[in-house]
């Protein structure tokens, strides 16, 4: 019986599919499988070819692509197997992206625009409440210094930075904060408590700048992957749904 050697280590056919179990990593071959078949029908022309690998848009068609392909090979070091099996296949896989959730993206977008807005603000931690209420009340009726109050008293990094933090998605802070910040107002906000598993802290924070999300490349690029990545759990699910989807055959 032939057996798959990892160092030491021999796995015959039913220990391979255990270690795939054990090690979560069964799901994830499958959706390969599945994505196998999805880009099989996905064009990929040799003018697209040569634009991906050289990086340029605007390439034009080498006089010899197969010497082209080769010498992009040898600069990179791998072999051509290689390039036939994983990255032509991965370009098949963006372009797979792009034609199945492209014209979804505007949609997708609005309805996660929210996620995607920023903030920049200025931040004090303390972990006494009437502490913070005393740094508030010089920071809103004495116009005490932010930064330097923040250099002093703030126990998280922000201390380092004399508070400021960001750009930084909505979606990453407190909800209290990012409602905050989302109803745009200026001026430094009482100390609002926040916990965590194991500690209080109050944050006295300050708007310094609400940038509203655009839909611009990168934020393009992240929502097909997000529909590309939904997409891609639904069609493992429904498959490991079925009786019998993974059988052992001698």
């Amino acid at each position: 019986m032939r057996a798959l050697k990892i160092g030491d280590r021999h796995l015959n056919t039913e220990q391979i599919v255990a270690a795939l179990v054990q090690y979560k990593l069964l799901e994830p071959l499958v959706g390969q499988v599945l994505l196998d078949k999805a880009i099989q029908q996905v064009p990929l022309s040799e003018l697209e070819l040569v634009r991906a690998l050289s990086g340029n848009a605007e390439a034009e068609m080498p006089k010899d692509l197969s010497a082209f392909v080769t010498q992009w090979c040898q600069k990179v070091g791998i072999e051509g197997d290689y390039f036939e099996g994983v990255i032509l296949r991965d370009m098949r896989i963006e372009k797979f992206k792009k034609i199945q959730f492209g014209q979804q993206v505007e949609a997708e977008f609005m309805r996660l625009k929210p996620e995607f807005d920023q903030a920049e603000y200025s931040l004090i931690r303390v972990a006494d409440a009437a502490f913070a209420q005393e740094i508030y009340f010089h920071l809103r009726d004495d116009g005490a210094d932010f930064e330097s109050l923040a250099r002093l008293y703030s126990i998280g990094p922000e201390r380092q930075t004399g508070g400021r933090i960001g750009p930084i998605a909505l979606s990453h802070l407190p909800p209290v904060i990012a409602q905050q910040f989302r109803s745009e107002s200026s001026g430094v906000h009482p100390p609002i408590a926040l916990s965590d598993a194991s500690t209080q802290h109050f944050w006295i924070v300050r708007l310094e700048r609400f940038l509203p999300a655009s839909l611009t490349e990168s934020t393009r690029s992240q929502i097909i992957n997000g529909l590309y990545e939904r997409w891609l759990r639904s069609q493992i699910n429904h498959f490991l749904s079925q009786p019998d989807a993974i059988q052992v055959c001698a």
